[in-house]
C-alpha cells in the first residue's frame, strides 16, 4: 500500500531574522554595500509577502510601515532597544533611511533560520576581520601594556571612531556594535565548540582569551568615560 508523506512544515522565521536575511540579500555579503529602507522592505516582501504586504493587498503591495517598525523598535527581554536593529549593533545607519549590515549582523543572519549555508563562511570571515580590527587597534594595544590608559576621552573616541560633533545616536551605535561583535564572536566559538578561530594557512585569527581581554578593555573604557558620554547625551542602557 502506498503511503503519502506528510508535507514538511516550514520553519517560522521571526520578523527580525527576516529583516536581517533581507539585509543579506541587499548586501550580497558585501559589508561596504549600502541599501535603503525601501530596498530592505522589497527584499523582505519578496521572501514573505504575507508578513510584509499591505493588509488586504499582501501579494501586490509591500507595507512600508512594517519595515520602519522593525528598524526603529526592537524588543529584547520585554524592553525596547533604542535605535532598533541599529541599536542592537546588527545594522549601521549610514544616513537617513540608508543602512549597511554589520559583521555581527551578517553573522547572526547567516546562523539563523532561512539563511543560505554558503553565506556562513563569508560571515565568519567578516566577523574575524572585525575582531582583528579591535585587537590590533593602537588604543587597545597600549591598554594591554598599561591598563591605566587611555587617560583622555579623545583617545577613547579614536578607538570608537567618533569625533567632535558626532551625533549621540551614532556614538551609541558604534559602541554597541563593538559589544555585539565581541559577543557574536564568543557565540561562534561556543557553537563550534572550539577555543580559537583558525584562518588560512593555519594562523589563529582570535581565541577566547583575546575576546575576554577585549571585552574587559571595552567595559573599562565605557566606565572610565561614562561621564563624558553622559555629557554628550549618550545613554548606553537598553
Amino acid at each position: 500500500m502506498e503511503t503519502r508523506k506528510k508535507p514538511r512544515r516550514l520553519e517560522r522565521i521571526g520578523l527580525r531574522q527576516q529583516v536581517l536575511l533581507a539585509a543579506l540579500d541587499c548586501s550580497g555579503g558585501d559589508l561596504n554595500k549600502i541599501f535603503t529602507a525601501e530596498e530592505l522592505l522589497l527584499a523582505a516582501w519578496v521572501r514573505d509577502r504575507t508578513a510584509w504586504g499591505l493588509p488586504g493587498h499582501e501579494l501586490i503591495h509591500p507595507d512600508s510601515e512594517k519595515i520602519y517598525k522593525e528598524l526603529d523598535r526592537v524588543s529584547v527581554g520585554g524592553r525596547n532597544v533604542r535605535g532598533g536593529l541599529v541599536g542592537l549593533g546588527l545594522l549601521e545607519r549610514v544616513r537617513q533611511r540608508t543602512y549597511r549590515i554589520t559583521p555581527a549582523g551578517m553573522a547572526v543572519a547567516s546562523e539563523g533560520a532561512g539563511a543560505d549555508p554558503a553565506m556562513r563562511g563569508t560571515a565568519e570571515r567578516a566577523l574575524a576581520d572585525a575582531v582583528a580590527a579591535i585587537l590590533s587597534h593602537s588604543v587597545f594595544r597600549e591598554w594591554l601594556q598599561d591598563p591605566s590608559t587611555p587617560k583622555r576621552f579623545r583617545d577613547a573616541g579614536h578607538f570608537w571612531g567618533i569625533a567632535p560633533g558626532t551625533p549621540p545616536s551614532v556614538i551609541r551605535a558604534r559602541i554597541t556594535e563593538i559589544d555585539k561583535t565581541l559577543q557574536q564572536a564568543s557565540s561562534t566559538l561556543n557553537k563550534k565548540r572550539v577555543e580559537e578561530i583558525i584562518g588560512k594557512g593555519g594562523k589563529a585569527l582570535f581565541d577566547r582569551r583575546d575576546l575576554e581581554r577585549a571585552a574587559q578593555f571595552h567595559a573599562a573604557l565605557k566606565q572610565r568615560f561614562g561621564k563624558d558620554l553622559a555629557i554628550l547625551g549618550v545613554d548606553l542602557t537598553v
